[in-house]
């Protein structure tokens, strides 16, 4: 057997030399590449773009609100967005590390099954993190509001759920059909996010020299800027947490390299970059929020600080108008963002031959899109937009992806300190420094205990428990652990069979696997 026109038929077994011996001709695996990977098509800013939609979502425009509440004062709330800023920036530098060694698509699940035996154990529990805890329906939601507040439309259940599926059907479609333009969109509303960054920090320049249409809130005074700052302890890592959250999406380029050109270069300068940018940014626009906003709308206002801000600098019209389209555009980003990457790793899942119908999953044809990943993510979207009830079910259901992601990033990086003590031969083209990965894993286990914790009434933001969310996140991974030893542990001991793993290497460096049925 031999290559022809990309069709590659060499067999290649993980068991022994014996079994190789054995195979029969029945066993051989013909991958036709060109159904199956996509071309290298991203460059540095395309890179840039994936970071930048992945990480601002709608946040950037409410959040600074709620850690100012739990902070108390604007020198703390500050000092709490760099601290996360630091955090975050130390994680995208272990991601860079891991990417420069394993320059491939799959990001986390790669680095997982790299770092930790049994590696079948780490893809199954990746799975289902993949399918039902990378779901946009929180992005689709916020898009849909503020898409209806920009129309003018009165908002209803139905209506904001309607539009949501208009707006994650969009983002899918697009990246099936017209994978060009999805990516030129991508780049377009990442730069237009960006803008928006960069003109709310110029208001805030502009309040500070006296441009403002209500008396300066004058929270930079000296002796006032520390001024009320809470006691409390849960308040304060309540509000760090946000802010660590707000940053999540520096690992989404990695999901995706064997899409990046000379990837180890484009990453070394695409995560730098984009967080360099995205941190100095937020810090910028957290001053200028406070620049020309009283303290008391901070702590009372129902709108977006930064509708605030726009009224505070320009009127009520530009509130009420610009700044709602303005959000649900960089929400929309975050669904093309999302859609972009999530499909391709279930695609790679099903390359380990562990997805339902995985020949299928797989390929890319026509578009050179993995169109049916693509319609399962949309499908899982849908559902988690319509399923719960509306209230704080909703608000649950639609926001379970932060812990969990926290949850693997510690992993690998504790993946990574047992690579490098190691004999296994771990190299890198960059290595990030032992005190950048202690201090991230410093923050992550902070990250991770934290929810823990008993708020000061034992009771959290909603009427369900405060520890709810972690549990269920964690429980959802945990059936990958079920899954994994219901396939390949208690059916094969119960059935009397061996499941046979058949692998066909790829020119990326990824592998076709299935697993043959042997008595």
């Amino acid at each position: 057997m031999g290559q022809d026109d990309n069709t590659i038929a060499w067999v290649r077994s993980r068991d022994d030399s014996q079994d190789n011996d054995n195979l029969k001709t029945s066993d051989s695996l013909h991958v036709v590449e060109s159904h199956v990977l996509q071309e290298r098509q991203i460059g540095v800013f395309g890179a840039i773009s994936l970071v930048v939609n992945k990480i601002v979502g709608a946040g950037i425009f409410s959040t600074p609100a709620t850690i100012f509440k739990l902070s108390g004062s604007v020198g703390m709330a500050l000092i709490l967005w760099v601290i996360a800023g630091m955090i975050s920036t130390c994680g995208a530098l272990v991601m860079l590390e891991f990417g420069s060694g394993i320059p491939r698509s799959g990001g986390i699940k790669v680095y997982m099954e790299r770092s930790f035996s049994p590696k079948l154990l780490q893809t199954c529990v990746y799975l289902f993190y993949c399918l039902f805890l990378q779901v946009s329906a929180s992005n689709a939601i916020t898009s849909s509001s503020y898409l209806l507040l920009a129309g003018g439309v009165e908002s209803t259940t139905w209506k904001l759920r309607g539009v949501a599926i208009a707006a994650a059907a969009f983002a899918v479609g697009i990246h099936t059909v017209a994978p060009r333009v999805g990516r030129g969109l991508q780049d377009l509303l990442s730069a237009v996010k960006l803008f928006t960054l960069l003109f709310i920090v110029c208001t805030g320049f502009a309040a500070l020299a006296g441009h403002h249409r209500v008396p300066g809130p004058k929270n930079f005074d000296i002796g006032t800027s520390f001024k009320g700052t809470s006691n409390n302890g849960y308040n304060i890592g309540t509000a760090l947490l946000d802010a660590i959250f707000s940053f999540q999406g520096y690992d989404n380029v990695n999901a995706v390299l064997s899409e990046v050109k000379n990837p180890q270069k484009t990453l070394r300068i695409a995560l730098p970059s984009a967080m360099g940018l995205i941190t100095v940014l937020y810090l910028l626009a957290n001053v200028a929020y406070f620049a020309a906003v009283p303290k008391e709308e901070f702590t009372n206002s129902n709108i977006t600080i930064a509708a605030s801000l726009f009224r505070n600098v320009f009127g009520d019209s530009a509130a009420s108008k610009a700044l709602p389209a303005l959000v649900a555009i960089s929400a929309v980003g975050h669904l093309l963002g999302i859609a972009f990457t999530v499909p391709r790793v279930l695609q790679e899942l099903a390359k380990d031959g562990i997805t339902p119908f995985p020949n299928l999953v797989m390929q890319n044809r026509p578009f050179r899109t993995p169109i049916i990943a693509l319609a399962v993510h949309l499908g899982i979207t849908i559902l988690f937009i319509c399923a719960p009830p509306a209230g704080d079910a909703f608000n649950f259901i639609v926001s379970l992806s932060s812990y969990p992601t926290t949850f693997l990033l510690t992993a690998i990086t504790i993946g990574l300190v047992k690579l490098r003590l190691s004999e296994s031969g771990w190299t890198s083209a960059f290595t990030a420094p032992w005190a950048i990965i202690a201090f991230y894993l410093a923050g992550n286990t902070f990250l991770l205990i934290m929810p823990f914790i008993p708020p000061p009434n034992g009771k959290g933001n909603t009427n369900l428990p405060y520890w709810l969310s972690p549990v269920v996140a964690l429980a959802i991974l945990s059936l990958g652990i079920v899954y994994y030893l219901l396939r390949f542990i208690a059916c094969p001991w119960i059935f009397r069979y061996r499941l046979h793993p058949v692998a066909v290497e790829l020119s990326d460096g990824s592998k076709v696997t299935r697993y043959r049925i042997r008595s």
